[in-house]
């Protein structure tokens, strides 16, 4: 009896395709040697001529090693969503864009950042005041940052000449790793740069992309022409090649593109509350929607403190001390000149 049961739940699990991986729904196609289950023709021939594809989820699925987020996404984003990170100023939006980079760095992918609302400089910068030393993956073509933000200074030249040595220090040691775009308003010209920019890298299927602030398109182009930029990137960098691509953008008292949700794959909100403590505004994030991947529908509390980066607490934490015990980065922490 034992043995029957045993053979019936074996029965029950289908068989995966030899090529694709993925369940085969009917009787599978045997291959011509006898060695090899398939589901199609299409992937039986496939696997005649070598052609041999990874496991889905080796490049289907991103883990972003965000606690609050991860919390939230049992299975990981999916590697072909662009992602809006809809959220109050002060809940650490850009904290997280940065976070998403540095991840990615870690598991050893690659990264492209495009910068709208700072210069490349302090965009790096942001790495360095968490404690994250981006240099080596600035070196080693792993970082990369598109500027969207220089040729748009009226004085371009009165700015370099102002910067600081350590600013200056990064900007040269980053050089190789900077992509210039002289006309940001140009928005094909930024896809294409993008489109560049991945190919240079080898970018499919492995990495990020990350935008820092929709705000500062929508302030510089109509909204409808946003939207389009967002639609073609979409279809070309995550529907294409699978890489994620994740964009900050202010709700500002109110929904960012309310009526183009639709162009988004994922939407996650980022809020100030004081409902949970009082004379306390918590931040707290949550997905609201999210194409093709399981989420919890629920609110995380979280917050932030240098080299650990965003973390979430429950509500039998007493906030006082996630505060107090969040300090600056060590100096030695920091990388040396």
């Amino acid at each position: 009896m034992t043995e029957q049961l045993r053979t019936d739940q074996r029965a029950a699990v289908p068989f995966r395709c030899d090529h694709c991986h993925y369940p085969i729904p009917g009787e599978a196609e045997r291959a011509d040697d006898g060695d090899g289950h398939f589901c199609s023709t299409a992937c039986k021939e496939a696997a005649e001529d070598d052609s041999t594809m990874p496991e889905p989820d080796a490049y289907k699925r991103v883990v972003t090693g965000i606690e609050p987020l991860d919390s939230l996404l049992p299975n990981g984003i999916p590697a072909d969503a662009f992602v809006l990170l809809s959220g109050d100023e002060g809940t650490r939006r850009s904290e997280l864009l940065t976070e998403l980079v540095w991840r990615a760095l870690e598991r050893g992918e690659p990264a492209v950042v495009v910068s709208y609302a700072n210069p490349p400089t302090a965009t790096l910068e942001r790495f360095f005041q968490n404690g994250w030393n981006v240099l080596p993956a600035l070196e080693d073509d792993r970082l990369t940052v598109i500027d969207c933000f220089t040729h748009r200074l009226e004085d371009r030249d009165r700015f370099l000449e102002t910067q600081t040595e350590w600013t200056n220090f990064v900007g040269e040691a980053a050089a190789d790793a900077l992509v210039e775009v002289e006309d940001p308003s140009d928005l094909a010209a930024v896809a294409s740069r993008l489109q560049d920019v991945l190919d240079d890298r080898e970018m499919s299927e492995t990495g990020i992309v990350t935008i820092d602030s929709l705000d500062e398109l929508d302030s510089l182009l109509r909204e409808e022409s946003v939207h389009n930029f967002v639609k073609d990137v979409r279809a070309t960098v995550c529907k294409g090649r699978f890489v994620p691509i994740v964009a900050g953008a202010t709700t500002a008292g109110t929904d960012p593109y309310p009526e183009a949700e639709y162009v988004f794959d994922g939407i996650v909100d980022l809020r100030l509350t004081d409902e949970m403590t009082p004379n306390a505004r918590l931040k707290q994030l949550g997905v609201r929607k999210l194409i093709g991947a399981q989420f919890l529908p629920q609110w995380v509390t979280y917050e932030y403190e240098p080299v650990r980066g965003l973390f979430a607490f429950g509500p039998s934490t007493d906030a006082r001390e996630v505060y107090e015990n969040a300090g600056p980065v060590p100096m030695q922490e920091r990388p040396q000149r």
